[in-house]
């Protein structure tokens, strides 16, 4: 039979163990844009007519104050031609996995 001398706590390592799962889940919870594909971005305007696309920014953290949707992943930053011919910048908001790219005007 084991006894615990220490105040109650038990020296088996088992906080330590959920702290560091913790960091793991919040490092991945807050970087998972890093990991965005930018090819979602490059479809997303391709499919609204854009043309001579050159993402020129990724942006992955604190979306949500930066113009996309808190439940976004990454935020690029696109050159391109738009359908009427135009040069314009634009922002693409992408989620990491089963969402696509939503476009917005800078």
């Amino acid at each position: 039979m084991r006894r615990n001398y220490g105040g109650g706590r038990d020296s088996s390592g088992g906080g330590w163990i959920t702290i560091i799962l913790f960091l793991i889940a919040a490092a991945i919870g807050l970087g998972r844009g890093a990991f965005a594909d930018q090819g979602v971005a490059v479809r997303a305007l391709e499919a609204q007519g854009f043309s001579n696309i050159e993402i020129v920014d990724h942006v992955w953290f604190a979306i949500g104050l930066r113009g996309c949707d808190g439940n976004d992943a990454a935020r690029f930053t696109a050159r391109a031609t738009n359908p009427t011919g135009r040069q314009v910048e634009v922002f693409v908001c992408t989620g990491l996995f089963f969402k696509g790219g939503t476009i917005r005007v800078a």
